[in-house]
């Protein structure tokens, strides 16, 4: 189906209002059972290691396997948006990683449950697409402020899944607890989502005469300036905050000598400041797109440099995480993943939104290796320096070669 096809289509009536935020509201839930489960397995691993007999390499595979399964499925979840529809899309992919999250308690051995760990990324990079193309189709003017929304509900996942995950293991004394609940509550949700979440509202497009404000412009492939040149961005955005997620707790435990509890406290801070996700989807409306994405690019290599230059005090490395955790999953995932979504023409927003999934999920697999690489040639502080913040402000000046222009933005509905 051609964009033009697409366009000709006879406009269907649009959900508005307080009935589009709820629906929103209930899709955001169910994204935030998959940040339950990635972020709850991890907490899991010695009762799995002990159970199993899993090396320690085996065991951190098992736990970010996902990432490859995401990083594979991106651009296909892309393509199988435009031929099945986005909400048959968050249905299937919840499913997935639902039912992938409770067959893992049944895996034999070490191969059959990285199976299910590979098709639970996959589950979660079908939702993930469909949601994101959703909050561009559905609230055309705020479309950057939406794809925050989804950070920000994956952040809420991230700080409850440990915290219950933990208190159902201590109540039934096994692992398998917590993975049974999240995949049944995960199950619940799509089920939800098929009885209460109509089409009309996930399939709306934003170009219609249906709707008050439309999205207009942007490139008519993904192979052309701008949205190859943000693949390039993701791509290093990846490697650098993704080697930071792995590893800056292990530096802060064998490098600065911090303990357990102290670099949970200091990683877990930079979670929490995925909070403020909306607020940087909000600047990602309303700001150049090269002012934008340069300024959180150069902010989180700053921060970067702060980390692994500045004292091993507790307070310093526990207050330079939150602002890293700020300007990088705050503020330069959201308008990576907004632009991205932006820089193409809304007719194939799911495109755009398949392919910043792949690529930030391929980097996010590889970055742990190229990062102990560089340790071991340069040392904890410049290989920091390197890969985290010289990978991002190699971000930020690519920023600059943006042309906002060519980015797709919004004009009154014909019937307006």
């Amino acid at each position: 189906m051609t964009i033009s096809e697409a366009s000709n289509r006879p406009a269907t009536p649009r959900v508005m209002g307080a009935p589009a935020v709820a629906m929103y509201g209930l899709l955001l839930l169910a994204y935030s059972v998959n940040a339950i489960d990635r972020m709850v397995f991890p907490v899991l691993l010695p009762e799995v290691r002990q159970e199993y007999g899993f090396s320690l390499d085996q065991s951190g595979l098992q736990s970010t396997i996902f990432a490859l399964g995401m990083g594979l499925a991106g651009i296909p979840a892309g393509i199988a948006l435009a031929r099945f529809g986005r909400k048959l899309l968050v249905v299937v992919g919840t499913t997935a990683f639902s039912v992938a999250t409770v067959l893992t308690v049944f895996s034999v051995g070490f191969a059959d449950m990285l199976v299910w760990r590979v098709i639970s990324g996959v589950g979660e990079a079908l939702q993930l697409a469909a949601i994101l193309t959703i909050a561009a189709g559905a609230f055309p003017r705020h479309r950057g402020l939406a794809i925050g929304a989804v950070n920000m509900a994956f952040a809420t996942g991230s700080v409850i899944g440990p915290v219950v995950g933990s208190a159902l293991l201590d109540r039934y004394g096994t692992w398998h607890a917590p993975m049974f609940a999240f995949g049944g509550l995960g199950l619940l949700l799509a089920l939800m989502v098929v009885f209460f979440v109509p089409r009309r509202f996930t399939e709306a497009t934003g170009t219609g005469a249906q709707t008050r404000e439309r999205a207009v412009g942007g490139s008519r492939t993904v192979l052309s300036w701008n949205p190859m040149l943000l693949a390039a961005i993701t791509m290093l955005f990846g490697l650098a905050d993704f080697a930071y997620i792995g590893l800056y707790a292990t530096y802060l435990r064998d490098e600065l000598g911090f303990s357990s509890g102290q670099a949970g406290l200091t990683v877990g801070l930079a979670g929490l400041a995925a909070f403020a996700s909306p607020l940087g989807g909000w600047l990602t409306d309303r700001i150049d797109p090269r002012v934008c994405l340069g300024s959180m690019n150069t902010l989180t290599a700053a921060t970067a440099a702060g980390l692994f230059l500045g004292p091993s005090d507790p307070a310093w490395q526990t207050t330079l995480s939150f602002l890293f955790g700020l300007f990088a999953s705050g503020g330069a995932y959201v308008a990576l993943a907004g632009l991205l979504v932006k820089s193409v023409h809304p007719t194939i927003a799911s495109q755009g939104s398949g392919m910043f999934i792949t690529c930030v999920y391929v980097a996010a697999g590889v970055s742990g290796l190229v990062f102990t690489r560089f340790v071991a040639d340069l040392g904890w502080t410049y290989a920091g320096l390197v890969q985290i913040s010289g990978f991002s402000l190699a971000g930020a000046l690519l920023a600059l070669l943006l042309r906002p222009a060519r980015f797709s933005t919004t004009a009154p509905s014909e019937d307006s």
